[in-house]
């Protein structure tokens, strides 16, 4: 029923809250305290998969539970959408280019390149996103992004990968 909607796209990898590659937790936890209690409040609608499969989409909606229930609240907490798996290019067009889809929103900690950012960014919409890695090569604050602040840590342990992500790395919190 909401006019007015959020969007974050990509995968939800291993990570303790607070401590995945794209930040999720964190993002749909600040989002429920921002708008909690709010009438008429925005949507925050969530395309993610680690892996297209029942357990993953079910293991996600607990993660969302889970953050739900962290916020402190007295009437209401807005809805958080999940849409899981694939998508054709068409979807995705007609997903970013929907009329209740205002902003896209990352907190991503590191990106190569952030492919859903740039294609986003067309749209003429707002981004929101970290002000660091990949994406700034096409974002920029004076033409619309809006570039939250941070700092460069060592990556938790808890989202080491073998040969992915190494203990050593620096991650934008």
């Amino acid at each position: 029923p909401e006019d007015f909607m959020f969007l974050f796209m990509g995968h939800w990898l291993k990570g303790e809250y607070g401590h995945d590659r794209k930040d999720v937790a964190t993002l749909v936890k600040s989002f429920l305290e921002t708008f909690k209690d709010t009438v008429d409040a925005p949507a925050l609608v969530i395309k993610t998969s680690a892996t297209p499969s029942v357990m993953d989409r079910e293991q996600t909606l607990n993660k969302i539970d889970d953050i739900k229930s962290m916020v402190d609240y007295k009437t209401s907490l807005q809805n958080v959408y999940l849409l899981h798996g694939d998508l054709s290019d068409d979807q995705v067009n007609e997903l970013y280019n929907h009329r209740k889809i205002k902003a896209m929103v990352s907190y991503t900690k590191g990106e190569g390149f952030g492919r859903p950012l740039l294609e986003f960014s067309v749209t003429g919409k707002p981004v929101i996103a970290s002000n660091w890695s990949g994406h700034l090569d096409f974002l920029d604050s004076d033409k619309g992004a809006v570039l939250l602040g941070g700092e460069i840590k060592q990556v938790h342990e808890s989202a080491v990968w073998d040969k992915v992500i190494i203990p050593e790395s620096g991650w934008f919190y």
